[in-house]
């Protein structure tokens, strides 16, 4: 109806869906309507056909109906660059009905823009398109149809082809971040500028929205943190209940404690060892969990390393486990880096060890470097602003080597930190953290000229103490 009244030729639009309901209704309207699966409905003729596609399409993961049942066909058709969501096989599809000059205009789920999982749907978008807006759209725009994700809109022209590279890096993208109405979609408060050419400065070209130059610099110029830090995958149990326990005296063990009270069945209880069992070699200290506890928390789970037991478990090669090092959050609000002591393994989800590859640097260091509030902007306002870590994000991170000085005082404050929150976890470090955040600042600034907006922006945002 919009495309109507806005004076399009009826006879211009074609209407495309798979369900039949909407056929009379279109009709009805002088539009053309095929009833089709379009994510399946590719011909010779159908591509380089349309002059404009515009659409919605529909969020399906890949725990829907839909993708479980077509998962083979879909995988063969948009494996190479996406199939994870119907939405982001929709954009491929769209793209290749393009003609060349032809323009895209769809409103659908933001999580595209910085996910790993579709750095491939990125690169295609870069390869073929100009892309001419983002713009981020109300996060509460379909919240009366019962749907939480945050939407954005964005325009594409078609300029595919090697031949077409240069005109597509020396494009100029309008980004808008976040609006708060729709009112503001014609006239936003806030329009970035900035060449297409620049979403190949950050990993897995990330379509960022609102970066500072400086740190794109950063991205672009500073050695990466794989040279200093490696990470790993850790290993799993199947069966968690059998094989971990809890540590004496911990957290964990007064909540299994607790439980055991209701279970009248031995059985079934839930186990919890006692130190001098942890120190026998029969069991192992076992780091699972993700949150946002930074530089120490106490290790309360165990692994049962008993030669029956050892062999139910999945255990990569090649990973130096028991090795001291960091552990990182797989999961978490905000990066959170804490020390891993000697003999630990840890879980392949929630948790990441990383072991020290230089020895410039050292544990308490890289500590306060990954917990200050620039690596926490870095990391969680950057490469991924979901809950959730992967090893590849923390090894794209940047990494200056640090000055004697700006080391030693690192490392004095890190390490009053953990010795304090050895004898009470609720130790109130800000202060601490607080010089930590300024020296990684002006280390940092020293080589990249910082600006203090991006300080602002930090203490206000990525900091855990919050200045206003």
């Amino acid at each position: 109806m919009k495309l109507l009244e806005s004076g399009i030729d009826r006879n211009q639009i074609i209407a495309y869906d798979i369900n039949p309901n909407f056929k009379n209704e279109i009709e009805e309207l002088g539009v053309s309507f095929k009833e089709q699966d379009t994510l399946f409905a590719l011909y010779p003729n159908t591509y380089n056909e349309f002059d404009f596609v515009v659409g919605n399409p529909p969020y399906l993961n890949k725990a829907s109906t839909y993708v479980r049942k077509n998962k083979l066909k879909l995988r063969k058709i948009y494996g190479k660059i996406n199939a994870h969501e119907t939405y982001a096989m929709f954009i491929i599809n769209s793209i290749w009905r393009l003609k060349e000059g032809g323009k895209l205009g769809f409103i659908t789920s933001d999580s595209f823009l910085t996910l790993s999982t579709h750095k491939k749907l990125r690169k295609f978008i870069l390869n073929n398109c100009k892309i001419n807006e983002i713009l981020l759209a109300p996060k509460n725009l379909f919240s009366n149809q019962n749907v939480s994700t945050s939407p954005v809109i964005i325009i594409l022209t078609k300029c595919s082809g090697h031949k077409n590279k240069k005109n597509r890096e020396n494009s100029t993208m309008r980004i808008i971040p976040r609006v708060k109405s729709e009112n503001d979609y014609k006239a936003p408060k806030i329009v970035n500028e900035i060449k297409q050419s620049k979403y190949n400065s950050l990993p897995f070209n990330i379509f960022f929205n609102d970066i500072e130059e400086e740190v794109l610099d950063l991205f672009e110029k500073a050695p990466k943190s794989d040279d200093y830090i490696q990470g790993f995958i850790g290993m799993h149990t199947h069966n968690n209940k059998s094989f971990i326990a809890a540590i004496e005296g911990t957290e964990l063990a007064n909540i299994f404690k607790r439980r055991n009270v209701k279970i009248t069945n031995p059985d079934k209880k839930y186990n919890i060892v006692n130190r001098e069992n942890l120190e026998s070699n029969q069991w192992k200290p076992y780091l699972k969990r993700g949150g946002s506890d930074q530089y120490y928390r106490p290790i309360m789970e165990a692994l049962d390393w008993r030669k029956e037991s050892i062999k139910n478990y999945d255990i990569p090669k090649n990973v130096p486990f028991e090795k001291e090092g960091i552990i990182i959050s797989g999961v978490s609000s905000r990066l959170a880096a804490r020390y891993m002591p000697k003999g630990c393994y840890w879980d392949s989800n929630k948790a990441i060890g990383f072991i020290l590859k230089n020895k410039s640097i050292s544990i308490p260091y890289v500590l306060g470097l990954l917990n200050s509030s620039l690596y926490n902007y870095l990391a969680k306002g950057i490469i991924n602003n979901t809950s959730s870590i992967q090893i590849t994000g923390i090894h794209a991170l940047p990494f200056i080597l640090p000055n004697e000085n700006t080391k030693n005082q690192v490392e004095i404050l890190v390490e009053k930190i953990i010795k304090n929150k050895m004898q009470d976890m609720n130790y109130d470090y800000i202060q601490e953290q607080k010089k930590i955040d300024e020296l990684i600042f002006n280390l940092y600034s020293e080589k990249f000229n910082l600006s203090d907006r991006l300080k602002r922006k930090l203490n206000r945002v990525f900091s855990v103490y919050k200045i206003v």
